[in-house]
């Protein structure tokens, strides 16, 4: 009995001491994070429930850039995404994670800065419903050995003794003719490892504009020891973005058993010209497009965004000899008509910038840019065509 209450006490002092330094790194952490970076979880909202794969909205900031994103769930690490214009101080990712029964998901969104800042976003807890599985408390049952051998024979009753003395016969035992064979002791089984094989390797568009960005997928099966895709060693997941300038290869290579073995697809990339429908009109130079993310495509925008919709900024160089009275941007939102959706600003040596933040839905827009002169003919001139996509941050 004294020997419990000597353990019991123990393990309050530890507990006691366990507190207090959980307590002092607490302050560290809230030292860290003040003037550094911030995480913040754009969806789903605390508290919501959710089912098999769940897709997480994490947000980033960081000065002097965002290196990467990553997710944690109950503590342990579920899933990163790299920056692809480290520079950006903004930056936005979907991460997913595969739920494995009833309960509380509890998620944290990490941001890390360039410089080797990380910060830690606030919990959001999420449920999967059902009967959790209860533990089993009871001692296990110890089952009872039951004999193999049958009752042993009575011990038989040895005779009065006699007057006259027998002497006793010796019985000798025969040795056993029979030898009893070596058991063998069987040889494990040798695992065969199957053959590295890339299963699939696809990429959204083979073609696009300059400007637009595409998402390259791929599966592989084999047990690899290392993939490495454009270069980059990647584990999870088994996607990754690129936003080419020019025409060119991407390669997905798998080393292990059997390897390695690689794949490779290419992306044209249309590089867009000045097409004036006026001679007589501004010269109009298209220079490029990015969306308050820093990345070229997609805005994304919804109530679980931050902020609610982002916005694109749209650049242009447009000169006249006589100047420039005018420069605006023109929308088509899948197959309505084309409107008039923002107007430019004159910049730094003929940079005219809009910035437009989307309204009309989620999916592909398509732009025009036109600029009139400030000559007494008011001639026009239009450039054409652009595009980028709106998505819903919660899909």
């Amino acid at each position: 009995m004294n020997g419990s209450r000597r353990i019991r006490a123990a393990l309050v002092c530890l507990l006691l001491v366990s507190a207090m330094v959980l307590a002092g790194c607490g302050e560290a952490a809230s030292r860290v994070v003040e003037g550094g970076p911030r995480a913040w979880v754009g969806g789903p909202p605390d508290g919501s429930e959710v089912l098999g794969l769940v897709s997480v909205m994490c947000h980033a900031f960081a000065r002097g850039g965002v290196s990467q994103i990553e997710l944690y769930v109950n503590g342990a690490f579920a899933n990163r995404a790299a920056n692809p214009d480290p520079g950006n101080e903004y930056f936005t990712a979907r991460l997913t994670f595969e739920t494995t029964g009833p309960g509380s998901y509890v998620v944290h969104c990490r941001t890390y800065g360039q410089e080797g800042a990380m910060v830690q976003s606030d919990p959001v807890t999420l449920r999967v419903t059902g009967e959790e599985p209860t533990a089993t408390t009871g001692e296990e049952e110890i089952p009872t050995a039951t004999p193999t051998s049958t009752e042993a024979p009575p011990t038989p009753t040895p005779p009065p003794p006699t007057g006259t003395s027998v002497p006793p016969t010796a019985t000798r035992i025969p040795p056993t003719s029979t030898p009893i064979p070596p058991t063998s002791t069987p040889r494990a089984p040798t695992a065969t490892l199957p053959p590295l094989r890339i299963v699939s390797f696809e990429v959204s568009k083979s073609q696009i504009f300059q400007g637009e960005c595409v998402r390259f997928d791929w599966q592989v099966e084999g047990s690899p020891t290392a993939i490495y895709f454009d270069g980059e060693g990647v584990t999870s997941p088994d996607s990754r973005d690129r936003c080419p300038t020019a025409t060119r290869e991407f390669e997905l290579r798998a080393e292990g058993h059997g390897g390695p073995v690689t794949k490779r697809l290419t992306v044209v990339v249309i590089q867009p010209s000045p097409t004036p429908s006026d001679s007589t009109g501004p010269s109009i130079v298209w220079k490029n497009q990015t969306t308050n993310g820093g990345a070229t495509s997609p805005v994304w925008c919804g109530q679980y965004c931050s902020p609610p919709c982002g916005y694109i900024d749209i650049n242009a160089i447009v000169t006249d000899p006589s100047g420039v009275s005018s420069v605006d941007l023109y929308c088509t939102y899948g197959q309505g008509r084309e409107a008039w959706c923002a107007a430019f600003t004159e910049g730094y040596r003929d940079l005219w910038t809009a910035r437009y933040t989307p309204n009309l839905g989620t999916g592909t827009y398509h732009y025009r840019i036109r600029a009139v002169d400030d000559s007494s003919n008011s001639n026009v001139s239009w450039w054409g065509s652009g595009q980028f996509e709106v998505m819903s941050c919660i899909g």
